[in-house]
This record gives structure tokens, sequence and C-alpha cells, in this order.
């Protein structure tokens, strides 16, 4: 039995600074570098919180005695703000001071922070502090460019994943990311004060509550999800204690956003700029900070560099936040003025997006029909007052557009994700843009007048909604005739009908968005996997080096097309694809085994044995690999190597997917004993 297998896909195998109510373009040039006080510095990022449902915020139907404590030991901001409901945008301001504009990191998934762009752990590196940071989320791993000043940061996800379509999980528990940080604080020598991040996932979709807080919070999932990632946070806490005394502490707590919970219409984040996704939970504690203070005054993620810097008897230069210290002592500082966004709409969805501007007195949002709240008299944001405050917003918009750091309209391009990275972001309920240029001008449909779309999309995609199948796929049909030119919604579809079978209306379906005039590699790429599934390799090229050409970095299309050439007879085209993602990513597994195969066409068997080798050792899951190895080692009359190689195989190997293969794999084996 000969049975080269070529690939692992699945087709083929089978200046913003908002200070003192106005807005400067300008900012401080970095300081020279300071002496800080040596104190250890622990900076906690909890996705997805609201600080309304925090005991120490007011909350009773919570039990939260980890940030409790926190917030009694220190100072507690009441009115605290994000610039903008998405995960790497808001940690961008976090640790730069900045807003997003500035540091151009603007949805998640298909932004990098720039390693030009200085950060605290970075700051605080250089000045001799021991870093590592602990990451709960793919959406921050480290090719997002947070790693940049750590010396030690863990974005390991558990392996080998919730299903065969990842490498890994696109998250973690808290209690996994607390185990490795607590690790690495017990290995510590206490020779260097240290700067430790850690960031929490868990109150974001989807839930995954387990005992006691699946059945105290039964009905609450939400709820359950911050309780527990609070007692976790306890065991983080007592290992940060018994490494650092109290006076060379420093603790910072933030939520990067909120959750709407429903509210305007939405169930997540990202759509809007409501204070139900802008509100965030911030608690300083420690060294230099008074004891059980509240502190009224605006607060915003930029905010929080500038004020650990400050705590540690230094500056921040070059940032747009500002130091919080003053106001411990009664002292007045520039916050009043909060600049907000959100581009997911324009990236995403195909509508406009939205900015916004916060004071403690007004909320404005610019969109096709711009919104002004008095958030003193209606602090839920259910009346837009702005026809009747006409002053208020032409100040606004003065702001605003001040904030706009583009000499004119301004105008963003997002880099390409492969297919892997994209499914990830789906199953953590983000709908993900193709790589491309974005005019932001604020065209497109007003994303407030498309709330039943945005609805249709939440029945089919909560897990919690309780449709059938059957109903998630009308749902999203439904969706698809209101607005035909929104891009995600094909991608949520088209993948429902190829899941129950219905091959041909997936690929009518795709069809139908490039008629549209959608712009996406992908339709392309989903077009072209369901041809090869139907035998129609030829047909099948053209669509493929289409969906490279629009998205190159698409490695997971590249490795397709390469096999589709194979299979066609183009060995020299194979070899040039294959080599071309090889030197993209040196550790795509599934093109070191195009090469093998190929090679094997040659005869050439001590460079197809190196590249299956290799292979395996990039990707121990990749079944097809250990088959091609197993077969090379038959050959060789290695009978041990060639066992072990199938034994594997069939560990591996998707059942439905190799289904032909397996029988073939297991009569070899048993001749092999």
């Amino acid at each position: 039995m000969r049975i080269w297998l070529p690939v692992a896909g699945k087709a083929l195998a089978g200046c913003v600074c908002l200070l003192a109510g106005t807005v400067s373009c300008r900012r401080p040039a970095a300081p020279a570098p300071q002496a800080l006080k040596p104190l250890n510095v622990v900076v906690i990022t909890i996705d997805t919180l609201r600080p309304d449902h925090l005991g120490c915020y007011g909350y009773t139907r919570i039990e939260t005695p980890t940030l409790d404590g926190i917030a009694q030991s220190g100072v507690l901001f009441e009115n605290a703000v994000s610039q903008t409901p998405l995960t790497p945008p808001s940690h961008a301001s976090i640790f730069t001071g900045l807003n997003p504009p500035s540091h151009k990191v603007r949805d998640t998934g298909g932004f990098i922070l720039s390693a030009s762009t200085p950060t605290l752990a970075r700051h605080l590196q250089d000045r001799g502090w021991d870093t590592a940071a602990f990451v709960s989320s793919m959406v921050l791993k480290k090719r997002s460019g947070f790693d940049q000043g750590f010396a030690v940061y863990d974005d390991i996800m558990p392996r080998p994943g919730n299903s065969d379509q990842f490498l890994e999980d696109a998250v973690r528990r808290a209690g996994d990311t607390v185990d490795r940080a607590v690790h690495w604080l017990d290995g510590r020598d206490g020779s260097k004060p240290f700067f430790l991040w850690v960031h929490l996932y868990d109150p974001h979709v989807p839930y995954n509550l387990s005992p006691p807080f699946s059945e105290r919070y039964k009905d609450r999932p939400y709820d359950g999800e911050i309780a527990y990632s609070d007692a976790e946070l306890a065991r983080l806490m007592q290992s940060v204690h018994r490494k650092s005394p109290p006076e060379k502490l420093l603790v910072a707590v933030l939520s990067d956003h909120g959750e709407s919970l429903g509210e305007h219409g939405e169930y997540t984040h990202g759509v809007f700029l409501y204070d139900s996704t802008l509100r965030i939970a911030f608690l300083v504690s420690g060294a230099g900070v008074p004891a059980g203070m509240r502190i009224k005054a605006q607060a915003r993620t930029i905010d929080a560099m500038p004020t650990i810097l400050a705590l540690l008897g230094g500056s921040a230069g070059g940032v747009e936040g500002t130091s919080l210290v003053p106001l411990f002592s009664g002292k007045d500082v520039d916050t009043e003025v909060s600049y907000a966004e959100t581009l997911y709409p324009k990236i995403n969805l195909g509508w406009a997006e939205l900015r916004g501007i916060r004071t403690p007195h007004w909320k404005y949002i610019r969109a096709p029909k711009p919104e002004l709240y008095d958030l003193l008299k209606d602090p839920m944001e259910t009346e837009n007052v702005a026809a009747a405050h006409p002053d208020e917003v032409l100040k606004m918009e003065a702001w605003l557009a001040a904030a706009n750091r583009a000499n004119g309209p301004e105008t963003v391009r997002t880099n390409t994700m492969d297919e892997r990275t994209q499914a990830q972001l789906k199953s953590l309920g983000y709908l993900s843009g193709t790589g491309r240029s974005y005019g932001l001008g604020g065209q497109g449909a007003d994303p407030k007048d498309r709330l039943p779309v945005l609805k249709l999309i939440e029945a089919a995609e909560l897990r919690g909604s309780g449709l059938s199948p059957r109903r998630r796929i009308e749902a999203l049909q439904e969706a698809v005739r209101l607005d035909p030119s929104n891009p995600v919604l094909y991608h949520l579809l088209g993948p429902m009908l190829e899941t129950g079978g219905r091959y041909a209306e997936a690929t009518a379906l795709y069809r139908a968005a490039l008629a549209q005039g959608i712009v996406d590699g992908r339709l392309h790429s989903r077009i072209a996997d369901l041809l090869v599934r139907d035998g129609h390799q030829g047909e099948a090229i053209p669509e493929y080096e289409i969906s490279t050409r629009l998205n190159p970095g698409d490695t997971a299309s590249q490795v397709n097309l390469a096999t589709a050439y194979m299979q066609s007879g183009r060995a020299a085209d194979a070899d040039r694809v294959f080599q071309a993602v090889i030197a993209i990513d040196p550790s795509n597994a599934a093109a070191q085994n195009g090469l093998g195969v190929l090679a094997i066409q040659r005869q050439d068997g001590t460079a197809a044995r190196a590249y299956f080798e290799k292979a395996v050792e990039l990707d121990p899951n990749l079944a097809e690999a250990h088959l091609n190895l197993g077969l090379l080692y038959k050959m060789a009359g290695d009978r041990e190597r060639a066992r072990a190689s199938f034994e594997r195989f069939l560990a591996k190997a998707p059942p439905r997917q190799y289904k032909d293969v397996i029988p073939k794999v297991r009569a070899e084996l048993d001749a092999l004993h």
C-alpha cells in the first residue's frame, strides 16, 4: 500500500491627546531614563468585566472577595472607561498610554502593536525589572506584538484543542494561567524587582463554568465566570504576597472593556460605544496608594501606564494619558475628555465605524445618525438629545476632528490572518474581516439600524440561544436577505451549510457573495475547497490562485493550492508554492509534508524522510506525515519504526476524514507484527 498524503488541510485531505477639554496632536517627548523606586508591580487585566457586577462596585449578587479586598486596601475609580470595547486595542491603550489612532491597534485580529511603540513592560525592563506576562487568549499571543519588553511571555493555550480544527485552544482557563504565573513567581530568587502581567479571559463568551460556580450561578453564567476568576486571583495574590512585602508592592486591576448583556440590542461587545461596554473596573493598591478611597473623577485606560510610573517615582513621556496620582490628595487632573472608537462594524460587518467623546456630563457618538446623551440625567443612554443640544454636538465634533491624527480622511489596513486564526476568532464570537484597506469616513449603514441583523447573528452564533442547527441556518439566511452586502454573514452561514452536507448551497452562497462585490480571498478558498471535494482540482486551482493573491499571508490556502498543483501533475508549481509557504512560516508542518511527497515523486527517499520527520516534529498531530513516514520506513525495511508511525497515524487520524485509509493502515500494521 502506497498512499502519499500531501496536506493537513481538510479540503484536500478528503494624535489624540484629550486633555483639559482640548485635543492636541503633539505629545511630550519621552524623558531620559529615570531612577525608579524598586517596587514589584502586578497588573491584572480581566476581559469583558463590567464594574457593576463586582461587590466593590455595589453589586450584591456576587462574591468577589479578592477584588473587593484590593479595592478596600487601595483606590477604586468609580467612573473609569475604556478607549474601545475590544481586547487588543484596549490592552494597547493600557500599556502604551495612547489612544487607538496613535498606537494603531484598531480591532481584534489583523493588527500588530509596533515594536517601535514604547510600552510599560519595555520601560521597566530597560530599568532592571524582571518582566513576565501570562495571557489567557489567542487574541493576545506573541504575534500581536504585546510580548515586547517581557522576558517571559506565556501564551501557550491548552492542546490538542476542542476539535481537530485547532492545534491549540483559543483560550485557557484562569486556573491554568494562574498556575503558570505562580510557578514563575515561586522560581524567582528576588534579586530584582518584578513586573508581572496576568490576563484572565473567563467572563468572555463562551462560558464554561464548573462546580461550585456552575451550581451557585446556574442562571447567571456571566457572574459565575467573574466569581471563578476572583477565586483564582486569590491564589495569585497569595503567591504575590509571599514574594513581596506590602511596602514593596504595587497592584493595578483593570477590565479591558465591559459587556452589553442585551442592553441597546447587543449581547456581547464591539459594535456600539455605550457605557455598558466602555465602563470598566479600575483598582490600584499598594505602596503610595491610600487605602479605602473611592474617586469619582473620570479615569481612562490611557491613564494606567502614567499612573503606575508616577507611583514608581517616574513619569511617562510621549503619552496621551495622564497620572491619576494627584487625585489621591484631592487635586484635579485633566481626564474629563475621553476618546472612544470601534472599527469593528466597519472592518467586520461592512457598516459605519463609530467614534465618540465621553465627559462626565456628555456622551457623543459620531454615527450616520449622531447620538448625544446627557449622562447626568440619562446614565442608561436611552434618550438621544443631539437635536436639542447642537452646541454640544459641535464641541464634540471639534474634539473628534482634532483626535484624527490623519490629514484628511483616515485609512487603515488590516493584516491577513490564516484560516486557522480566523476560525479561532470565530470560536470566541469575533467576526473577522479580511486583509485589506478600509476608509474611515463614516460611510456605511448605521449599526443601530442593523439591530435586526445583529440579533439574528447572535441567535445563530451564541451557545445559549437554544436554536436547532436548521433554525440557526434559517436565521442567517434571513440576515443575508436583510443585509446582503455584509461579508461576515457568508462566512457564518457557509460553514453551517457545509456541516449539514449542503455543499451545493454553500458554493452558491459564496458565489452570491462575490456577485455582491465582496472582495474576500476566503470566499474563493472555500469555493476551491468544495470543488476539490467534488474531484475538480483543475477548476479549483484558479480559485486558490485568486485567494492567495488577495490574502498572501494565508498559508493554509497556499498549501491547498500547492497540493492541487501536485495532484494535477504540476510538480514545479507545487514545489514553488510549498517553498514560499516555508519562507513565510518555517514552522508550517503541512508544507514540509508536501515537500516530502514531492521528494518521493522524485525518488529521493533521503530528502523525503527529512521532510516528513520535520513535519511530525513541528506538528505531532499531523496524521498524514506519520502515515507517510510509516510507508517510507517500511520501504526501507525498518519494521519497528514503520509500526510506530502507523500506530501514531491511527491514534491521530479523524475516523470520518480517513475512513477509507484507516482499514488499509490496520492491515499493514497487522502484517508487520
